[in-house]
């Protein structure tokens, strides 16, 4: 029964994103047939341990960024499923699929443009390097026809239906596994904005609150999966309206969401030891964790379990 009501809430959104960096695996026959000395590599740029690059790094970043995207804009509305999917709430997919259109788009216009100049960016990278690298870098290079089949950006929306037909079909175990993967992927974000926005600050600004509603928008939309999220989305709620609808958070109000993000949703799906100490307060006979150090008045770092 569970399974249908996730089935019937969710939309399997699959990435298909195809790159071509410009790297090659690096022999030694290239090597020695050109005369170059293996003990004087040079570092970094051209080769790296087992491969090289045939074309400059900056010249195909743009497509790393593009795929990077989209990824993230999977992950700001659903939640991971299967090798390349996605649940989706259906509500969202729309939203998601207009966004993902436009990277597809943007896609596009950047592979034509990179595909007109892509004979001058590889003379370019032969320029920039050692000339005796000049034939090892040649021989590697890619036709266009070939680079024009590698570099691809498509996605699909699917409604996803058991098969009643194959009783052994795992999507039991991978719908069962859907709520562990929130919750590690809630964890993740949250240590990661934790981290960048919040260690050794004193202050931060409103729009360091981001990435909790964030959080919190990715859990509304998937509560179908597990109703306990319902009691973290309250505590979100709950820590937010506490807090001042404009100007810098800083002291008590800036340790109390500090804790939230850095101890409750940085362990969400865990068990939450807290570090709270009873006390005679008489609002919950709890204190607070103390994030923020008394002698600072900054936020500390926390070593996770990860």
């Amino acid at each position: 029964m569970k399974k249908q009501i996730i089935l019937d809430q969710m939309i399997l959104v699959v990435l298909n994103i195809s790159l071509w960096q410009g790297r090659k695996a690096l022999r030694i026959d290239d090597l020695a047939a050109n005369g170059i000395d293996v003990g004087k590599l040079p570092p970094g740029t051209l080769a790296t341990l087992g491969s090289k690059r045939v074309i400059s790094p900056d010249a195909v970043k743009v497509f790393v960024n593009l795929k990077r995207t989209a990824m993230q804009l999977c992950l700001k509305y659903g939640v991971r499923f299967g090798g390349d999917g996605y649940a989706v709430p259906r509500e969202k997919v729309e939203a998601l699929s207009k966004e993902l259109q436009r990277l597809k788009e943007e896609f596009a216009a950047a592979k034509a443009n990179f595909i007109s100049v892509y004979e001058q960016e590889v003379e370019r990278w032969i320029n920039l390097n050692p000339p005796e690298w000049a034939p090892v870098i040649r021989a590697s290079v890619d036709s266009l026809c070939y680079v024009q089949r590698a570099l691809s950006f498509k996605f699909s929306a699917l409604d996803v239906k058991a098969p009643q037909e194959i009783e052994a079909n795992g999507l039991d175990e991978e719908l069962g596994s859907l709520y562990g993967q929130l919750c590690h992927e809630v964890r993740v974000a949250a240590r990661r904005a934790f981290e960048i926005s919040f260690v050794g600050r004193n202050e931060i600004s409103q729009r360091t609150l981001r990435p909790i509603k964030s959080i919190r928008e990715k859990l509304a939309g998937l509560l179908f999966l597990e109703p306990s999220i319902s009691e973290t989305i309250m505590v979100i709620d709950d820590t937010l309206a506490k807090l001042p609808a404009e100007g810098a958070i800083t002291g008590t109000d800036l340790n109390m969401v500090a804790g939230l993000l850095g101890m409750q949703l940085a362990n969400m799906g865990r068990q939450y030891e807290s570090v709270a100490e009873e006390a005679s307060d008489e609002d919950d006979g709890i204190t607070e964790p103390v994030i923020v150090s008394p002698n600072t008045g900054k936020v500390e770092p926390i070593s996770w379990d990860f």
